[in-house]
């Protein structure tokens, strides 16, 4: 039974830690002069469709709140020298 219960915590901690680490995956590497601003993250999310609600940085990402063609709020983490999609929630 105690066991169980050990083979138990350590699968809980192994699963919050693994979300712990998703949500401060890093987007780049590279040196923030090198990051595009974030009127260049809106005009290349724009490009691709979506409207654009806000654009900020956190850590080494860019996230942006936008709706996409069908109306769907959505929240997006970018890569902020690319604006490649690390992460898409909604």
């Amino acid at each position: 039974m105690i066991r169980y219960a050990i083979i138990a915590a350590f699968a809980a901690v192994a699963a919050s830690s693994a979300a712990y680490a998703e949500e401060d995956e890093v987007c780049t590497k590279a040196p923030k002069e090198q990051w595009l601003t974030i009127g260049q993250i809106e005009s290349k999310l724009k490009e691709r469709g979506f409207a654009v609600k806000e654009v900020e940085f956190d850590d080494a990402c860019a996230e942006a709140k936008v709706t996409d063609k069908d109306g769907k709020a959505r929240e997006v983490r970018l890569d902020p020298t690319t604006t490649n999609e690390v992460k898409r929630d909604g």
